[in-house]
């Protein structure tokens, strides 16, 4: 009778097993979660002096995440004037109509064949709390205007 319960017990054991090491996994603490968003419509008209004769346009969606990192898209919606090639982005702080100050360089590569790139750039503490408390505007130059072709408020959403 002791081995027929004995092995009762061992199958049952068996059977429980597995179910006791699934249950006791450990919650994965790796995962990454968005805190903001912003987008930004990007024309020519909102630069400072404002360009005349280019229509020049783009979107840039950002997403900050938990990793104190800031993701970005950027990309123009159509070729640009001239044959104009787009070049970096930079975040300032500043209101609209006004020159501000840079607070983050995109470490964007170029744009590619479709007028688009995409990156992240790590922040300090102090860069977040600035760019979640003050007035921010996305900036992207060009080979024919180095000091800005397209600029656009961030506007959360």
């Amino acid at each position: 009778m002791k081995s027929i319960s004995f092995l009762k017990g061992v199958r049952v054991l068996c059977l429980c097993l597995p179910l006791l090491l699934f249950s006791c996994k450990k919650e994965d603490t790796s995962a990454i979660y968005t805190l903001r968003q912003w987008k930004v419509d990007l024309t020519t008209g909102n630069v400072l002096p404002a360009i005349s004769g280019r229509t020049d346009h783009a979107v840039a969606v950002f997403y900050l995440m938990t990793d104190n990192k800031l993701y970005y898209y950027l990309y123009f919606d159509s070729p640009l004037n001239n044959n104009d090639v787009p070049l970096k982005g930079s975040i300032y702080t500043g209101a609209n109509g006004t020159s501000g100050t840079v607070l983050i360089e995109l470490a964007n590569e170029a744009f590619d064949a479709n007028r688009e790139v995409k990156g992240a750039v790590e922040l300090s503490q102090q860069v977040i709390a600035d760019l979640n408390t003050k007035t921010n505007y996305l900036q992207i130059s060009s080979s024919q205007q180095p000091n800005g072709l397209v600029r656009g408020a961030m506007q959360s959403y």
